[in-house]
C-alpha cells in the first residue's frame, strides 16, 4: 500500500460531517484514484451485495503482509481433484490388502507389493505436483495469500 503523503500540497476536497451519504439512484458510484483508494475505519468495514462481490487484482493480500508473512490460498477445485485421486488409491490399495491369505502366500505377497507401489507412486505424483509451484495442477494459488 503506498503511503500518502502528509502534509499533502496541492489541489483537494475534505468532507467532514457527522455522517456522509452518497446514494446513486438508478446507476452506480465510481471511485477512481491514480495510485490508490483506501478505505479506513476504526470499527468496521462492511462491502455487502446481493448478487456477488468482485476482487480482481494480480495479488490480493488477506491481512497486512500476508505474501510474504501469511500463506497461500488453497484452489479448492484443484485440492479436492488430487485429494480424490490419493483417496481413491488408498481404497484401491487397502481392497488389495484386505484379500491376503494366509493359504495363498504368493498372490498375497503380490497383492501387497502392488498395494505397494499403488500408494507410492500416487505420493510420487502429489509431491512433484506440490514441490513445483509453476505445475498448473499446483492447488496453492500464486496471488491470493492469507494470514
Amino acid at each position: 500500500m503506498l503511503n500518502p503523503e502528509f502534509p499533502y500540497k496541492g489541489n483537494q476536497i475534505i468532507l467532514s460531517s457527522e455522517r456522509i451519504l452518497l446514494h446513486a439512484k438508478t446507476d452506480g458510484i465510481f471511485l477512481f484514484g491514480k495510485q490508490m483508494i483506501a478505505l479506513s475505519s476504526t470499527k468496521t468495514i462492511n462491502l455487502d451485495a446481493t448478487e456477488k462481490i468482485l476482487l480482481d487484482s494480480d495479488k490480493i493480500e488477506l491481512g497486512n503482509r500476508a505474501e510474504t508473512l501469511g500463506d497461500p490460498l488453497i484452489k479448492g477445485k484443484v485440492f479436492i481433484d488430487q485429494f480424490t485421486d490419493l483417496v481413491r488409491d488408498i481404497q484401491y490399495a487397502a481392497s488389495l490388502m484386505q484379500t491376503v491369505a494366509e493359504t495363498d502366500s504368493a498372490g498375497s505377497f503380490l497383492n501387497i507389493q502392488q498395494a505397494g507401489e499403488v500408494l507410492y507412486s500416487s505420493c510420487q505424483k502429489i509431491s512433484s505436483i506440490f514441490s513445483n509451484k509453476e505445475h498448473p495442477s499446483n492447488p496453492l494459488s500464486k496471488n491470493t495469500f492469507t494470514r
